[in-house]
């Protein structure tokens, strides 16, 4: 799968763990954030992807410090959809 098909699907489960994210609902977001992460692990793990590990550990990073952590890089809902769906 293309890396551009492979992000669009990552956009995806980070939408829908923004919505439930606003919607206070800890667990469903988690369990969406952790897909989007396990996706983003597989991409990295993609030979063909060997040059963006770069930004695919960062773009991990970041899920994980705005979902799970103190949000370090001040990262907001519209800044992560924004990324994920130049790839749609």
């Amino acid at each position: 799968m293309p890396i551009g098909m492979q992000l669009a699907n990552v956009g995806s489960e980070v939408a829908r763990a923004i919505r439930w994210k606003n919607k206070n609902d800890r667990e469903k977001q988690e369990r969406f954030c952790a897909k989007a992460i396990e996706l983003l692990e597989l991409t990295k793990d993609d030979p063909k992807n060997e040059h963006r590990q770069g930004e695919l550990d960062f773009c991990i990073e970041e899920l994980e410090d705005f979902f799970r952590g103190e949000n370090y890089y001040q990262t907001t809902d519209a800044m992560l959809i924004r990324y994920y769906d130049a790839f749609i």
